[in-house]
């Protein structure tokens, strides 16, 4: 196989992703589109990046492997030695975060399937051309016309590690992978990766239906700070089943959004949801196995909501964390979709809306959260704003 060497131009900058705040409860309105961040000093590895910038020529010896945390990229330095230094770079990315990195404050994973090997890179003009094994898809099909939304997003997440990765070299400017023999598309530059003119659609859900008693559930779950007072409308809609399914899920009943004889029953003798003792008078907590997230001020309960952490693969860590970016309209810069109204409080992961919120962790570490409660969530998570993991 042909090789090509490089001089490494190392990144001396990061762009972050931008934040903007928001208000208070329910009451929240909506903010300009700025970045609201906490003060730092720090980059790097301790930092939280999410479209990193093209690299600059620079005097370290260390290479940059562009790995995820959460929604978005994660750059951390390695000593790759001499040699090849795109090939030894593309091997050190498909190799994944090693043990250090994962059991540091880096929280660094990779969507790069574990067993995938460089099999060649060739430097065709300002492309870098690398053949991987067939690993590289995993569960994604070779065939586009075959992929579902979720693996055409997976798929993203790689090519972006791959791209922001090779093109930090100054004489690299795209990648293209081919694996197994196949091509996943054309070359990619970073461009490629940035954040689309605009604003995400809204989150569109059906519009609820009058029913039988459901204005007296409504008013329960208002009691119990399953929802605010303005939701009780008497249509069993989108909101009020997530209400539901918050209820069932602190209560440790079936997650099905149906106010069921069992259901109705625990609503009858319930009591609002109490917080753990520990922790700042006013804070987030996030229950992963329940599912379910509470907003807590002056250590009382103001709302219980249903939310879906990491999935087992891309766990969201246990942990204390302050928010210390908000973002109204977010990029997933490897992911390649909109995260509104992200409240970020861990590197790369944040507290989003999402239009699918499930009954058990699937996300990439984040905590999607339905709407419209993203909106109140965003609101009360101010810059600082303590978040507890459990």
């Amino acid at each position: 196989m042909s090789r090509h060497r490089h001089h490494i131009a190392l990144a001396l900058t990061l762009f972050l992703l931008a934040g903007c705040g928001g208000g208070d409860e329910e009451s929240a309105t909506d903010a300009q589109d700025t970045t609201e961040s906490a003060p730092s000093t720090e980059t790097g590895a301790s930092g939280a990046e999410g479209s990193a910038g093209p690299a600059n020529a620079g005097d370290s010896e260390e290479t940059k492997i562009w790995l995820t945390t959460g929604e978005q990229l994660k750059p951390v330095e390695r000593n790759l030695g001499g040699g090849d230094e795109v090939e030894a770079a593309a091997e050190a990315l498909v190799e994944g975060p090693t043990a250090k990195e994962e059991a540091g404050n880096l929280d660094a994973a990779s969507e790069i399937p574990a067993g995938t090997e460089v099999e060649s890179v060739d430097v065709d003009g300002d492309t870098a051309v690398v053949e991987v094994s067939e690993d590289f898809l995993g569960k994604v099909p070779a065939d586009p016309e075959k992929r579902t939304p979720t693996q055409e997003e997976a798929l993203d997440a790689r090519l972006s590690q791959v791209t922001y990765t090779l093109t930090q070299f100054d004489d690299v400017e795209s990648a293209k992978i081919v694996a197994g023999g196949v091509s996943t598309g054309p070359p990619r530059e970073r461009e490629d990766f940035a954040k689309p003119q605009g604003r995400p659609p809204p989150i569109q859900k059906a519009a609820g239906k009058a029913m039988p008693g459901i204005k007296a559930i409504q008013e329960r779950l208002v009691e119990l700070r399953y929802l605010p007072k303005g939701a009780v409308d008497g249509l069993n809609g989108y909101r009020t089943q997530q209400a539901v399914i918050a209820f069932q899920s602190w209560r440790g009943l079936a997650r099905d959004g149906i106010v069921g004889p069992q259901t109705k029953q625990a609503l009858a003798r319930a009591k609002p949801p109490q917080p753990k003792s520990a922790g700042p008078a006013t804070r987030i907590e996030v229950y992963r196995a329940k599912g379910v997230a509470l907003t807590v001020k002056n250590d009382k309960t103001k709302r219980a909501i249903h939310v879906s952490s990491g999935a087992p693969a891309t766990p969201t860590p246990a942990g204390s964390y302050e928010v210390f970016r908000k973002e109204k309209n977010s990029w997933s810069v490897p992911f390649q979709t909109w995260l509104p109204y992200a409240s970020y409080f861990n590197a790369g992961i944040a507290f989003h809306e999402y239009a699918q919120v499930p009954t058990y962790p699937a996300s990439h570490g984040c905590v999607r959260v339905p709407s419209p409660e993203a909106r109140y969530v965003y609101g009360f998570a101010q810059i600082g704003t303590a978040v507890i993991v459990y």
